[in-house]
């Protein structure tokens, strides 16, 4: 009896299952799937390898990025080297986006979606001006995990993935490159880092182990160091300050610095100036421009020897093994 109603039961579990798949269908693919798999391309003939010039209009202000031997350039900013992972996101935006999610045709409604002027334009040129792709980058959608867009020569407004406008306006971040150092931590050899109260001087041993010299000699923190390497190795921006004489930041005789030496024999050297609304004036000793950290990155990077000096007493075990060990010897 307890057999045949294991079956039973065992009968209506499959049954559930089996229900529950033909409604659930959970390895189907979902409605939004197969709508972007059927969508066309919103810029099918797009060719990002052709871009050397983009245009991104924003609250009033045009940014103009330019592409001069395989490096691309804020030309609306003097030249200075622009953001390239920012540039390559633009690029992958324009190539990828389809027509998917129509929501729209109607022109009227286009400021509802900020896919005007109310938005952010971009345009992408060729080498000859022609413009490759014209597009409108509007708000996000209610559930902001997408944004609406709309290509300038259509009234159509589509779905996009992701926040699509703050892709294209950098706003006050700018589309500077805000790198100051990008090198492998693993290359330095040897640190000094300088101070109003103290100069400290360390250096990598024979045994790949920090030793500090100066101001005392005696074994280095190794976690300590490390994280100090971590910061200055990937180094950023939070600011840009105005192309001012140095000595209205502090930095034509800088009181504080980090210096760090690889081991091909280049260096890094970046000078710490002064402290301005939460955020210090810095500089590379090789490079024009002059950057702004906040307080916690400049603590990150200049360390008292207190915090550096790895000044564990040895285990009272060991102590007696090694006068142990002399007293042998001794004998």
């Amino acid at each position: 009896m307890k057999t045949k109603q294991l079956l039973i039961l065992l009968g209506i579990l499959v049954g559930l299952v089996v229900i529950v798949g033909l409604v659930e269908n959970p390895f189907a693919k979902s409605e939004y799937a197969k709508k972007l798999e059927a969508a066309s391309l919103l810029f099918p003939d797009f060719n990002r390898e052709s871009v050397t010039k983009i245009e991104i209009t924003a609250s009033g202000e045009t940014t103009t990025l330019a592409k001069e031997n395989n490096q691309w350039l804020v030309a609306s900013m003097e030249n200075y080297p622009a953001d390239a992972e920012g540039v390559k996101d633009v690029l992958d935006n324009v190539t990828e986006l389809k027509t998917t999610g129509l929501v729209s045709s109607n022109p009227e409604k286009q400021g509802q979606f900020e896919v005007d002027s109310s938005g952010a334009e971009a345009k992408l040129f060729d080498a000859g001006g022609n413009v490759l792709a014209h597009l409108f980058l509007g708000k996000t959608t209610p559930g902001y995990l997408s944004s609406y867009v709309r290509a300038a020569d259509s009234n159509n407004v589509y779905v996009g993935k992701g926040n699509l406008k703050a892709t294209f306006d950098k706003g006050t971040r700018t589309w500077k490159d805000r790198t100051i150092f990008s090198f492998n931590k693993g290359d330095v050899t040897h640190l000094t880092i300088k101070s109003e109260e103290e100069e400290i001087e360390l250096e990598m041993d024979a045994e790949g182990k920090w030793q500090m010299t100066k101001p005392e000699a005696i074994a280095a923190v190794e976690p300590e160091l490390d994280a100090l390497l971590d910061s200055l190795s990937d180094l950023d921006t939070d600011d840009f300050a105005d192309a001012n004489d140095l000595s209205e930041y502090g930095l034509d005789a800088p009181k504080s610095s980090v210096l760090a030496k690889l081991n091909d024999g280049s260096t890094r050297l970046l000078h710490i100036g002064n402290e301005e609304s939460g955020k210090h004036y810095v500089k590379r000793e090789d490079k024009a421009p002059v950057f702004m950290l906040f307080q916690y990155k400049i603590n990150q990077l200049l360390k008292k020897s207190e915090d550096l000096k790895d000044d564990t007493p040895v285990a009272e075990d060991e102590t007696v093994e090694s006068e142990e060990s002399e007293s042998g010897a001794g004998e």
